[in-house]
Order: structure tokens, then C-alpha cells, then sequence
């Protein structure tokens, strides 16, 4: 019976001493200098706008349709959809065989053409070199009779018989030469006209080698080489380098918000890390009937060589606010009923208070949300650590994060409503 005394005061001496350590610890964690870790920002008022972000594509202003003007088998292809071509580059060539088979049996015609014109016009310029020795016989007998009738040795019949034989002498000459012309007349119609075909083929054979109308980036290629190449439809697409826009589809409630003129972010990722300022330089006039978005071209400025096809970020502002308070939206949490509040840090005699403040809030971008109510300019709010907060705690406002709080049922407490 001794024994069990002695047992039962043992256990009671362990009991109170470890309800003293206990409370020894609850008193010192209560006593704590300095309160709970947390950093501020003061609200501010400025200008403020609503984001909207979403992914767009770069494309040129300008598409060119290049047309092969033969029809024709594909003989080389030069170029890929993404390939960067120069004005007057090759882009492809179709077999222009079946225009030049021909151009042998020309050649050959010319040549013999010009042979029998030539052997003409040689026989009629013999003849106009007969007819003038007749001329020149018919002169020389006019004289001699107009000499003998001067001398009363010739009548005058002599005379006019003579110079009757000059004048069919001369016309003889006069025929002669006009056949020369002739001859030369026709041989010129006659080669012309195989050189007119001789050039139609290699005009069209040229016509096989379809080139660059401009510079730019293949976005379309419509041909595969030993396929056929129409005329009909275009065998490449190029977007001209010279203006690049970003095209981007937005839904209507975004869409009655922007306006030509407007400022957009766009990041390019595979051009660089930072965005470029661009403009809504067109707005559509109606929905896509395929996808019911508005399609957007925001113009880049003239610096920006971003590669066509490339993918794109598109930063809209929209709802513009001046001089409204607004904080870093995760400085704003959600408690019960989907009340809004924020931790404005107060100082008292004691030391810094945390107060629990009910808000209204309005826009929210990226990073701030816009305090219709319950704030003023200059108040000192809870951006770091309010989640380990209740109305009325003591803080320590510390600049960095190496002496924040971390504790992984702050989320539950907030969802609470305890702060």
C-alpha cells in the first residue's frame, strides 16, 4: 500500500512539472519580441488599367500569289514554307520541253529562208545592173542621133525612135529595181515572221523559271518537284519583310474595349525576353464567322524584324483609371462569404499592429487590384506574411524574405477568414 502512495506521488510530481514547462513555453512564445514577420507597401494612387493577354501570330501586311505562267512538270524547287528569298530569286523551274521541240525546225527554216531570199535578191539586183547598161546604151544613142540631126545626117525620126528606146530602157531599169525591193521586202516578212515564233519560244521558255517578285519569307509552297505546276494556282506564297504586323483574335467583351490607336505589349519569345511596344493600327468590322473572335493586327514599329510565323504574347489595356488607389494583388485576401480584406500594419504605444480591413475592389491586372473603398493613400498594407495574421496581431516589418514566416497552414487560415 506504501509502494502504491509513493507511485502514484511520483506520477503526480511528473505531472505538474510538465504543466510548468508547458506553460513556461506558452508564456515565453507569447512574450515574444517583435510580433510576426511581414513587409509593406504604402497605397498609392495613380493611373490603372485592366490586362488582357493572349496569344497572337507575326504576319506580313502583305502576301504575294507567285503564278507560274507555263503549266508544266516541276523540275527544281528552290525554296521551303520559311525560307527568306530575295527579289528576283529562283523559286522554281518547269520543263519547258514541250515548248522549245520546236525551235529546231525554226532555226533551219531561218537559215534556208535567208538562203533563197538572198539568191533572190542577188538575180533581181543582176537584172537592175543589165537594165541601167541598157539605159546607159539608149542614152549614148540619143546623143548620137541628136548629133546627126544637127549635122543633117539623121532625120528626125531617127531622133524620137532613139529616144523612145531610151525610155522603154529606162523603165526596164525602173522594173528592176523594184523588183529588188520586192525581193528584199520579202525576205525581210519572211524571216520576221519565224523570229516572231523563234521568240515567243524563248519568251516562254524564260516563262519556265518562275522567280521572287519581291523580297520576303515563304509562308505557302503549293508545288512538290516531278509534280505538275499550273497556271491556275499559285505555286508559292510570299510575305513581303516590308511591314510586319501581330494578328490576334480576342473575344467580344475584350474586343468592345480596344479601340485603333490603342498600345499593346508584344513579346516575342524567340526574338527576345523583353516585349515591343505595338499599336491596334485595324480593327475588324465583324466577328470571324469561323471562330467567332475579332481579329486584331497590332502594328510593330519600324525596327522590329521579328521572324513571320512566330508566335507572340498580346498584352490589351483596357478600362483606364486616373489617379484610383490600388495595391499588389496579393496584399488583397478572400475570407468568408467571399469578403475582401487586406492587414493595415497601425503603431501604437505597444508596437505595430496588423488590422483587418474589409475592401472594395475594382480592376485587376497582372499585378495590382484597384481599392474602390477602405483604404487611403499612405496606408501601410501587408504584402508579405498576411496570411499568418489576425485582426489586432503584433508585426515586425522586415525588408526581405529570409525572415518571413513559413508554415503550411496559412492557406487554411485564410480560407478560414482568420487571416
Amino acid at each position: 500500500m506504501k509502494r502504491k502512495r509513493m507511485v502514484a506521488a511520483a506520477l503526480a510530481g511528473m505531472i505538474l512539472l510538465c504543466t510548468a514547462c508547458g506553460q513556461e513555453e506558452e508564456t515565453a512564445e507569447e512574450e515574444a519580441p517583435g510580433g510576426t514577420a511581414v513587409e509593406v507597401t504604402e497605397v498609392t494612387a495613380g493611373s490603372m488599367s485592366a490586362s488582357y493577354s493572349l496569344t497572337g501570330k507575326v504576319a506580313a501586311v502583305n502576301e504575294v500569289q507567285v503564278y507560274p505562267l507555263l503549266a508544266g512538270q516541276v523540275l527544281t524547287l528552290a525554296v521551303g514554307e520559311g525560307d527568306t528569298v530575295r527579289q528576283g530569286q529562283t523559286l522554281l523551274t518547269v520543263d519547258t520541253s514541250t515548248v522549245t521541240s520546236t525551235m529546231g525546225a525554226l532555226q533551219q527554216s531561218y537559215s534556208a529562208t535567208r538562203n533563197a531570199t538572198d539568191r533572190a535578191i542577188e538575180s533581181a539586183q543582176l537584172s537592175v545592173e543589165q537594165a541601167q547598161i541598157g539605159v546607159d546604151q539608149a542614152q549614148q544613142a540619143v546623143d548620137n542621133a541628136e548629133a546627126l540631126y544637127e549635122a543633117g545626117a539623121a532625120a528626125e525620126q531617127d531622133v524620137t525612135q532613139a529616144r523612145q528606146a531610151l525610155q522603154q530602157a529606162q523603165a526596164s531599169l525602173a522594173q528592176a529595181q523594184a523588183g529588188v525591193a520586192q525581193a528584199q521586202a520579202q525576205q525581210s516578212a519572211s524571216l520576221a515572221q519565224i523570229q516572231a515564233s523563234m521568240d515567243q519560244i524563248t519568251t516562254q521558255a524564260e516563262l519556265g523559271t518562275v522567280t521572287a517578285p519581291c523580297a520576303g519569307t515563304v509562308t505557302a509552297v503549293n508545288v512538290v518537284r516531278g509534280g505538275m505546276a499550273s497556271s491556275a494556282q499559285p505555286a508559292v506564297v510570299i510575305a513581303e519583310n516590308s511591314r510586319i504586323e501581330v494578328t490576334a483574335s480576342v473575344a467580344e467583351d475584350v474586343f468592345v474595349n480596344l479601340a485603333e490607336g490603342d498600345a499593346a505589349d508584344v513579346l516575342i519569345s524567340v526574338l527576345s525576353d523583353e516585349p515591343i511596344k505595338g499599336t491596334i493600327a485595324e480593327l475588324p468590322v465583324a466577328a470571324n464567322v469561323q471562330t467567332s473572335l475579332y481579329d486584331v493586327e497590332i502594328a510593330l514599329p519600324a525596327d522590329a524584324d521579328p521572324p513571320i510565323g512566330a508566335f507572340a504574347t498580346v498584352t490589351f489595356y483596357t478600362d483606364r483609371r486616373d489617379n484610383t488607389l490600388s495595391v499588389p494583388t496579393e496584399a488583397v485576401l478572400t475570407g468568408v462569404d467571399n469578403e475582401q480584406y487586406v492587414f493595415v500594419v497601425d503603431t501604437y504605444a505597444e508596437g505595430d499592429t496588423a488590422v483587418r480591413i474589409p475592401v472594395e475592389t475594382g480592376l485587376v491586372n497582372a499585378t495590382d487590384t484597384e481599392i474602390l473603398s477602405g483604404l487611403s493613400e499612405g496606408d501601410r498594407v501587408v504584402v508579405k506574411g498576411q496570411s499568418y495574421l489576425s485582426d489586432g496581431a503584433m508585426v515586425r516589418i522586415v525588408t526581405g524574405e529570409d525572415e518571413l514566416p513559413v508554415d503550411s497552414t496559412a492557406d487554411d487560415a485564410a480560407a478560414n477568414g482568420e487571416g
